[in-house]
């Protein structure tokens, strides 16, 4: 009996060892997605997580946890990582559709934006420029990829840099797309941001590919910000949600783009 239960002691030890190697490895992991791989229930898996955390090894959150982290500004990232977190799982399956070998791609920065880092398959021979330095350490080692951080000011709230000169910022470098997020899209559908800094830095990211991608989940349409980054007539490709309303669907065909619902 005592035996059993040691066994047991083991494989619950060895299996919040694998879930702890899979947030160190990814970031963030769902209580869904870790009951059907070890084949335990939710509640096991919920147990194991609130264990890890008491040991701060990991941060627990609603539907999984999240890396562990002392410091305000990835702790405050890796919640917003969280905010409608399948309809951004789901833009980004679409996203990485788009991407092709042997091409020069630029990412913008946020939380959806890493999730197609996260989710990018198997290329070759494509340069990879982007603003944030968590997409950048995510994607550096990946085989088939030449990557580049985008030079400017460090934004600390998004840990991204700021570009001033779209010219000068990667050398003159035409992508062949960008993809590109938003902090929200208002009833004009311009893409608009929390201050010009931000704005100006997504208007020159545009300015530098021959193909716009915006990824902005439902939650971001119809909202109000203070700086107009550009407008969406500047846009080949948009992925959202199917949580989109019905009058800002209407909109978005009349703007010429190509819409994914995800």
């Amino acid at each position: 009996m005592a035996q059993g239960g040691k066994g047991r002691a083991m494989l619950s030890e060895q299996r919040r060892q694998s879930i702890l190697s899979e947030v160190q490895r990814s970031g963030q992991v769902r209580t869904k997605d870790l009951s059907d791989g070890f084949g335990v229930s939710e509640v096991t898996v919920r147990s194991d997580l609130e264990i890890l955390d008491r040991k701060g090894l990991l941060t627990k959150t609603r539907g999984g946890a999240v890396t562990r982290t002392t410091d305000s500004t990835t702790a405050a990232f890796a919640r917003r990582m969280q905010t409608n977190l399948d309809a951004k799982m789901r833009i980004a399956r679409a996203a990485v559709d788009l991407f092709e070998d042997n091409q020069s791609v630029i990412f913008d920065g946020g939380s959806t934006l890493m999730q197609v880092a996260m989710q990018l398959p198997p290329l070759s021979n494509v340069v990879v420029a982007a603003t944030a330095m968590n997409i950048v350490q995510h994607l550096m080692h990946r085989p088939g990829l030449d990557v580049h951080m985008i030079g400017g000011r460090v934004y600390p709230d998004t840990v991204s840099t700021l570009i001033t000169d779209a010219d000068t910022a990667l050398g003159g470098l035409v992508a062949h797309q960008v993809f590109v997020g938003a902090h929200a899209i208002d009833s004009s559908l311009d893409v608009v941001d929390v201050n010009e800094d931000m704005a100006r830095t997504k208007r020159n990211l545009v300015r530098m590919a021959r193909r716009v991608v915006l990824l902005a989940d439902s939650s971001k349409w119809g909202v109000s910000g203070t700086s107009k980054a550009f407008s969406l007539s500047a846009v080949d490709v948009v992925i959202t949600d199917d949580g989109l309303p019905g009058p800002m669907r209407s909109q978005l065909d009349r703007i010429g783009a190509k819409v994914i619902y995800a």
